[in-house]
């Protein structure tokens, strides 16, 4: 596939390495009146300043949402533990296991990961060119506000699984730990875990008939009954979101420590780390993950208490292997970065490291246009092919919507364009006077 990128390292001359600023010295900004030239400095990160690595993460993380999400549309199926048919044909068993194993209770952290260190990011960038941080804490809140706004509307319009709901909820709780002590951090994070690995349980128990909708007053295979069922759905999420904020907080925290260490925006200097994450993520994950995916393809019988436990140690794994996930993008593209750095070059993106990162730079419009897509073509008030259907069919749609976004990024990126959601959402944000690119 040609990409229209650079076929090697680029070489240029290259400035010496800034030391990254302390977390005191960012929750030492200034808290006075902002004047007048300082709008300015809070502006979006502008396309020169940005690291491949977070970018490359999202896009990669975008395909994990698309398959994880796809299970989400199975109707009038039996459902055992995993949410997995029970009699599932043998490539669905197949999919089954890869998804089980790589994908399910791992995407979605690595996801939550990727957000809040972009949060640390946009604080720090802020403090860095002079802001004062209530400035900043106004546009970090407003920025999570209009994303939670961008969420209720595609949860109540369209699909139930919505998470940028979440998302800009968790922000908000975000802007009050950004500036915290790592060791309040390390202490959020860890209360944070054990709530998320409870309800993350039930992962593990079976489920029953999928879609069955005979309890509701409305009937779901049209558009207004499943509009109805979606609004109540709202309504849930937003009177328990102090509960949903603290089940995200553990991968929310791991992003925010990284990014205070610029651990992603400069990853060859943290080889070691990344390795020793990496490697030490995917020893905790892929064991894990083996004896609840072992209960979804009908090789274990389990019981609900058994099925629920073996959710939780799914979910407590999955938070090593979001981080692992991470980590790999971020160890391989920093070692390409250290050998071009010792030729005297810099090593830019390209093939399919470009088309992820093209996909992560438009990950906003890319989450929502795979909803566009799967769940019209899914739903029984669409075109119903997910009524009956199996994992590997609902999968292999995933997929080629992720492949369809992918291609709406590249052609993007060409073009010199952010995404329409990314622009929507910034000029709501910073306003008309903001145009620095994507």
């Amino acid at each position: 596939m040609r990409t229209g990128r650079p076929e090697g390292p680029v070489c240029v001359t290259s400035d010496a390495p800034v030391p990254p600023p302390t977390s005191a010295s960012l929750r030492s900004v200034t808290t006075a009146v902002p004047p007048l030239s300082s709008v300015r400095r809070a502006a979006p990160l502008a396309a020169s300043e940005r690291s491949p690595v977070p970018d490359v993460a999202r896009g990669a993380a975008l395909l994990g949402i698309a398959l994880a999400n796809s299970t989400l549309h199975l109707t009038d199926r039996v459902l055992g533990p995993g949410s997995r048919p029970v009699d599932g044909t043998a490539l669905d068993r197949a999919t089954d296991v890869v998804v089980g194993l790589l994908v399910d209770n791992r995407a979605f952290p690595m996801f939550t990961l990727l957000v809040a260190y972009g949060l640390a990011v946009v604080a720090r960038r802020s403090a860095e060119r002079g802001a004062p941080w209530p400035q900043a804490r106004s546009l970090l809140l407003r920025r999570s506000l209009w994303l939670g706004a961008f969420g209720l509307l595609h949860l109540v319009l369209l699909f139930d699984g919505d998470i940028l709901l979440t998302y800009g909820l968790l922000g908000v709780a975000l802007v009050l730990l950004v500036r915290a002590p790592d060791r309040v951090l390390v202490g959020v994070g860890v209360a944070g875990l054990l709530p998320f690995v409870a309800v993350s349980g039930f992962d593990g128990v079976a489920l029953g008939d999928a879609g069955a909708t005979e309890w509701l007053p409305l009937a779901t295979d049209t558009y207004l009954g499943s509009l109805a069922v979606r609004a109540v759905t709202a309504a849930t999420y937003v009177i328990g979101s102090p509960f949903v904020v603290v089940c995200f907080l553990s991968p929310a925290v791991v992003g925010l420590l990284l990014a205070r260490r610029r651990v992603l925006e400069r990853p060859s200097e943290h080889l070691a780390l990344l390795r020793r994450l990496a490697l030490g993520g995917f020893a905790l994950s892929l064991p894990g993950a083996v004896p609840l995916v072992l209960a979804s393809v009908q090789v274990l019988e389990v019981g609900s208490v058994v099925g629920y436990l073996l959710g939780v140690l799914h979910a407590a794994t999955g938070l090593a292997g979001a981080v692992a996930f991470v980590a790999l993008v971020g160890w391989l593209v920093g070692a390409r970065q250290g050998r071009a750095l010792s030729q005297g070059c810099t090593w830019t993106p390209r093939g399919l490291w470009w088309v992820a990162a093209a996909v992560g730079k438009r990950s906003l419009t890319s989450y929502l246009l795979q909803s566009v897509v799967m769940v019209p073509l899914l739903a029984p008030w669409g075109a119903g092919v997910g009524v009956g259907a199996g994992t590997a069919l609902v999968a292999a749609v995933g997929v080629a919507t992720y492949a369809l976004t992918a291609v709406l990024a590249v052609v993007l990126e060409r073009a010199g364009r952010r995404g329409p959601a990314e622009a929507l959402l910034r000029r709501l944000v910073y306003g008309r006077a903001v145009t620095s690119p994507a």
